[in-house]
């Protein structure tokens, strides 16, 4: 219902029960505010029914948060009212209406063994299920894997148990190949970093890679998408303090996303190759644990002195980057992280910090953030922050030598392996905002997003499986090109 008290696609409901929702809202002085919501009761007393509020515009650009927004409440609404069978009817974005059913309904409660009484399962549809409806099903249901990924204890999602799953989500799927690969592959393909995190462990790395040929006939891969993949971080020698250590469970929130993603985009079967590629381990302290101070060498060849064993997610992205570039030469990269604190102090849990050197590609990106909602801000690349990765004895630290800039260095370590080695800093030092050689490349930095601290709307407080949304809908528009 608009603020004027007018019902979207009234047309499609008889007229008695018009005038008896119109004439209940009225009377309850609801102004029909953007994501309210108003219980009524059928004529017959046997339904209840949820009024949504869309707001004052029925043009608003901001329709399909408002429409995720208020079908969202209108089901936690009836939910707490015990209904069972929900019907959503006809909304003006039917994409965010499907995904607010799907992300709504969601719950992790997996390790309780005695559920509530008065739980009941909720069923969802839609009035009108368009193609539009299923699609946005598919966005939010892939959302809510990776919320479950992120939010499963790290005991029962270990680097072999992550990559089984995987391999089950994706087994019945057209056009998509897996690949999980073991210790011994990594030291084949000289994954120095890899090695050096997962080694204080005694759960065995994995090196996960997804191939999904959207077209028909050999072609470029257009995406690769890489997340960082460390099922527990401890920290390492660098150990993190006790409080909020739990949420380590998640770090692997980029591997999440990516694999979550991929799900999705070969369910819609999206006209576009993509590649995802996941390094998976876990970062503990133990006799055989990298120390501080260690020296490793990269898939690139370049040398890394290890002045931080807590900043362990860049050293195996790098080699992972390394790889998929190399391997499958594709025309943007973009890697997915729970990367840095500092990103968490610049943005908090709203946006998504974007480093790209790229203009076309943070283009797509920002784009792909505004139709789903998920906000990204586009942070700076300096030629000042490689100067900063300089190590007296290697050819890199993988920190910051002033303290300072966590995230942005952090990024622009990653760079080095991507496009090649920037080690020698140029005379006059410039941003980095530029540069549209292949592969196109962007880091996303999600420590803020990968977690939600409400359940407020669609939203469900815990693991946020974010931005897993962003990521398909980019590929989407990637496939247009």
């Amino acid at each position: 219902m608009f603020a004027s008290h007018k019902l979207f696609n009234g047309s499609q409901i008889p007229q008695a029960l018009q005038d008896k929702i119109v004439q209940e809202v009225q009377a309850l002085d609801n102004k029909a505010d953007a994501g309210s919501v108003q219980l009524v009761l059928s004529p017959d007393l046997t339904q209840h029914i949820a009024v949504v509020g869309l707001g004052s515009s029925e043009s608003s650009a901001n329709t399909s948060e408002i429409v995720r927004t208020a079908v969202a409440n209108g089901i936690k609404q009836l939910k707490a009212k015990k209904v069972a069978n929900i019907s959503i009817a006809p909304m003006p974005c039917a994409h965010a209406a499907g995904e607010a059913a799907a992300l709504a309904s969601f719950t992790f409660t997996g390790f309780k063994t005695q559920k509530k009484a008065e739980e009941t399962p909720l069923s969802i549809v839609a009035a009108d299920a368009t193609a539009e409806w299923n699609a946005g099903q598919v966005y939010a249901e892939a959302q809510n894997f990776a919320r479950e990924l992120m939010a499963t204890p790290a005991n029962f999602m270990t680097p072999t148990i992550f990559a089984q799953r995987v391999q089950d989500e994706m087994a019945s799927l057209p056009n998509v190949k897996v690949n999980v690969f073991d210790e011994k592959w990594a030291r084949d393909q000289r994954m120095g970093g890899l090695i050096a995190v997962s080694q204080g462990s005694d759960e065995p790395l994995r090196f996960v890679e997804i191939v999904y040929q959207g077209r028909p006939g050999p072609g470029p891969v257009s995406l690769a998408l890489v997340g960082k993949g460390i099922t527990f971080d401890t920290g390492g020698y660098s150990l993190k303090l006790g409080k909020n250590m739990d949420l380590m469970k998640g770090d692997m929130g980029g591997g999440a996303t990516v694999v979550a993603a991929m799900r999705a985009i070969a369910q819609l079967q999206l006209p576009i190759n993509v590649v995802a590629t996941v390094p998976l381990c876990e970062n503990m302290v133990s006799g055989r644990a990298t120390k501080v101070s260690d020296v490793y060498t990269s898939r690139a060849g370049l040398t890394v002195e290890v002045m931080n064993t807590d900043a362990e997610g860049r050293i195996v992205l790098a080699d992972a980057l390394h790889y998929t570039v190399e391997a499958h030469q594709p025309q943007s990269v973009v890697d997915v992280a729970t990367l840095t604190g500092a990103m968490v102090v610049a943005l908090g849990e709203l946006y998504t910090g974007v480093f790209t050197p790229s203009p076309s590609l943070w283009q797509h990106i920002d784009r792909a953030g505004a139709t789903t909602d998920e906000p990204v801000w586009r942070m700076p690349l300096h030629d000042r922050w490689d100067a900063m990765l300089k190590s007296p004895i290697a050819d890199l630290s993988n920190i910051g030598c002033k303290g300072e800039a966590g995230a942005c260095t952090a990024a622009a370590f990653l760079r080095q392996f991507v496009d090649g080695p920037r080690l020698t800093p140029p005379a006059v030092m410039r941003e980095q905002n530029n540069d549209e050689s292949v592969p196109r490349w962007a880091h996303l930095d999600i420590a803020g997003p990968m977690e939600a601290s409400t359940s407020e709307g669609y939203h469900h407080q815990g693991m946020s499986g974010r931005p897993t949304r962003l990521l398909i809908e980019l590929a989407k528009q990637l496939s247009a090109e």
